[in-house]
C-alpha cells in the first residue's frame, strides 16, 4: 500500500500548481519527487499528516529503543553525552539532556532562509521520523506537525551545517521553536515562537534527549536545497531549450544543426531530447531557415543541443541521488524493531550524496548561464543580427540592452565563482570528531541560489531576443518578424532607454514559478 500520496491536480502549464487544498500523507515507503517536495512546501495550504502505518511504525520503534536500553544497550544521545562526549554519561534527566543539546546547536550565523526552504525542511524530516526508524516519540514527532500545519517557519540562519552529522545547526532551530525558546518569521519580520505557538494553540514541548536528537540529527536542510533546485534546474533547462528555438526561428539558423538523424549517430540521450525540443520551437510557425546565413552558426547555436543535453544528464543523475535521499531515512542511531530489536549507529546523516549532486547542478547550471549569455552577446552584434549595436533604437542616441549585458555578465561570472566544487573542501571539526565532512549545506545552498542567477540570464536574453523582434517590426533592422513563445510573458520593445531591472525582476520570477 502506499503511504505517501500527494493528491496535487496537474494543470496545463507545469510551473502553475492547483489552487486547492492539499493533504500529504506521511509514512513507511515514501515515493516522493523533488517537485512534490517544492510544490508542497511552497502553499500554505498543503496540510499534513501521519498514516496509521507511521504511527504504528513510530511507537515501534520507540518501544524498540527502550527494549535495547532496559536491556543494557549503550544509545548514543540517550545513554551517553553527544559527539565527542560519547565516552562520557548522559545526564541523568533526559529532558536535561535535549534542552542541552537543541540549546548548545542553537548557533549559526547570517539571514535567515527563506520560508519554502524552511518548510521543506521541516516536511523531509517528519518523513523520515514517520518511517519508525528515529526511536522519537510520537507526541514529540506530533508537535512538530502542528508547527507545519500551522503555516509556523521557524527562523533558521543560512550558515551552521557542515552536512557531515546531518544538518545539526539549522535543525535545532527548528527544535528550539518545538520547545517554545526559538524564533519564527513573520509578515513583520523575526518574532518570538511563544507568540506563534499561543495564536496557533500548540503547547509547547520540551524533547528528551533522543527525541531532540531525532529532529536535529538528518541532512532534512541540505535536501530541502537540493530538492528545490532540481526541480528549478530541469523547468529552466526546459525554458534554455525552447528560447534557444526561438533564437533559431528569429536568426534563420541553418536547420542542420538540429537534425534528428545527426543526434541519433552520437546516441547521448540528453542530447537528442535536448535538439528535439528545441527543433520543435523552431519550426513552431513552419520553416525558418535563412539560406543566406552562414553555413555553420557561432556554438553558442550549432552546439547548445550538444551542451544542454549534457546538462540534461547531469541533472538526471543529481535527480537520482536526490530523490534517493528524499525518500530515506538520514538519522543516527536507526532503530530496528521486530523479534530482534537493535540500536545500530552508524553514519546514515552523512550528506556526501548530496554534496555531490549540489556541485554536479551548481556545474551544469553555469554551463546553461554561460551558453545563454553568449547567445545575448550574438542578439547585440549586429554581424550576426543584422540590427543595430545592442539592439539600441538610435545607436549613440540610445544604448538598447547595453547595460541589461552588462548585467547578465555580471551573474555569468557569478555562476562561475560559485561553481567551485564544496563536497571537497572538507575542515574538520567537532573536537576531532568531525574529521571528515561532506560540506552539503553549502554545496546545496548554492546550488539552490544558481536557480536564481540563471533565471536572471534568461530574463535578460528574453528581453534581448523581443526587443531584436520590435525592432524588425518597426522596419529598423533587418530579418523576418516571429511570434515570441505562447508561455513567456509580455515583454515591451523600447526606443528610448529605460531602466530594465524591473523587466529583469519580473521575468526572473515567471521562470522560477
Amino acid at each position: 500500500m502506499q503511504t505517501a500520496t500527494l493528491d496535487l491536480a496537474q494543470t496545463d502549464h507545469p510551473t502553475r500548481p492547483a489552487s486547492s487544498q492539499e493533504w500529504l500523507e506521511l509514512g513507511e515507503h515514501p515515493c516522493w519527487k523533488p517537485e512534490d517536495i517544492e510544490r508542497a512546501a511552497g502553499r500554505q495550504s498543503t496540510t499534513l499528516r501521519f498514516s496509521a502505518a507511521a504511527y504504528a511504525a513510530m511507537r515501534a520503534s520507540r518501544d524498540a529503543l527502550h527494549a535495547c536500553v532496559d536491556r543494557g544497550d549503550p544509545v548514543y544521545g540517550l545513554t551517553t553525552g553527544y559527539g565527542p562526549h560519547v565516552c562520557y554519561a548522559a545526564s541523568n534527566d533526559p529532558k536535561e539532556q535535549g534542552d542541552g543539546l537543541i540549546a548548545h546547536l542553537g548557533a549559526g550565523w547570517g539571514d535567515p532562509i527563506p520560508a519554502q526552504l524552511v518548510r521543506a525542511m521541516m516536511l523531509l524530516r517528519l518523513q523520515t521520523l514517520a518511517q519508525g526508524r528515529s526511536g522519537i516519540d510520537p507526541d514529540a514527532a506530533d508537535t512538530l506537525l502542528a508547527v507545519y500545519n500551522a503555516g509556523i517557519a521557524p527562523a533558521v540562519p543560512c550558515v551552521g551545517s557542515v552536512g557531515a552529522s546531518g544538518d545539526l545547526i539549522p535543525m535545532a532551530h527548528v527544535a528550539r521553536v518545538i520547545t517554545g525558546v526559538g524564533e519564527v518569521l513573520g509578515d513583520a519580520g523575526i518574532r518570538p515562537a511563544t507568540e506563534a505557538l499561543n495564536e496557533a494553540g500548540i503547547t509547547p514541548r520540551r524533547l528528551t534527549g533522543r527525541d531532540a536528537l531525532s529532529i536535529v540529527n538528518g541532512t532534512s536542510f541540505m535536501t530541502a536545497h537540493a530538492a528545490i533546485a532540481i526541480a528549478r534546474a530541469d523547468r529552466l533547462v526546459s525554458y534554455a531549450e525552447q528560447l534557444t528555438g526561438w533564437a533559431y526561428r528569429l536568426l534563420g539558423c541553418r536547420s542542420q544543426a538540429l537534425d534528428e538523424r545527426l543526434h541519433q549517430a552520437r546516441g547521448h540521450r540528453g542530447q537528442i531530447e535536448s535538439a528535439g525540443r528545441i527543433r520543435v520551437e523552431a519550426e513552431r510557425y513552419g520553416p525558418y531557415e535563412d539560406t543566406t546565413r552562414p553555413l555553420q552558426e557561432v556554438y553558442s547555436l550549432r552546439c547548445a543541443p550538444q551542451f544542454l543535453g549534457a546538462v540534461r544528464e547531469q541533472l538526471d543523475h543529481a535527480r537520482r541521488l536526490v530523490t534517493t535521499e528524499i525518500n530515506g531515512v538520514s538519522d543516527n542511531p536507526v532503530i530496528c524493531h521486530g523479534d530482534e530489536p537493535a540500536v545500530l549507529h552508524g553514519g546514515n546523516f552523512q550528506g556526501q550524496q548530496i554534496a555531490f549532486a549540489s556541485d554536479t547542478m551548481s556545474q551544469a547550471m553555469t554551463q546553461v548561464g554561460l551558453l545563454m549569455e553568449r547567445q545575448i552577446d550574438v542578439l547585440c552584434n549586429p554581424e550576426l543580427t543584422g540590427a543595430t549595436l545592442l539592439l539600441a533604437w538610435r545607436p549613440g542616441a540610445t544604448s538598447g540592452l547595453a547595460g541589461a549585458q552588462i548585467t547578465a555578465t555580471a551573474i555569468a561570472a557569478e555562476m562561475r565563482h560559485q561553481a567551485q566544487p564544496a563536497a571537497i573542501s572538507t575542515i574538520p571539526t567537532n573536537g576531532r570528531n568531525q574529521d571528515v565532512v561532506s560540506m552539503g549545506a553549502m554545496a546545496a545552498r548554492v546550488a539552490h541560489a544558481q536557480t536564481d542567477r540563471l533565471a536572471a540570464i534568461l530574463a535578460i536574453l528574453s528581453i534581448a531576443m523581443t526587443q531584436l523582434d520590435f525592432l524588425r517590426r518597426e522596419g529598423t533592422a533587418m530579418g523576418r518578424q516571429t511570434p515570441k513563445p505562447k508561455w513567456l510573458p509580455q515583454i515591451d520593445g523600447f526606443t528610448g532607454d529605460r531602466p530594465l531591472r524591473a523587466d529583469i525582476e519580473r521575468l526572473s520570477r515567471f521562470f522560477l514559478a
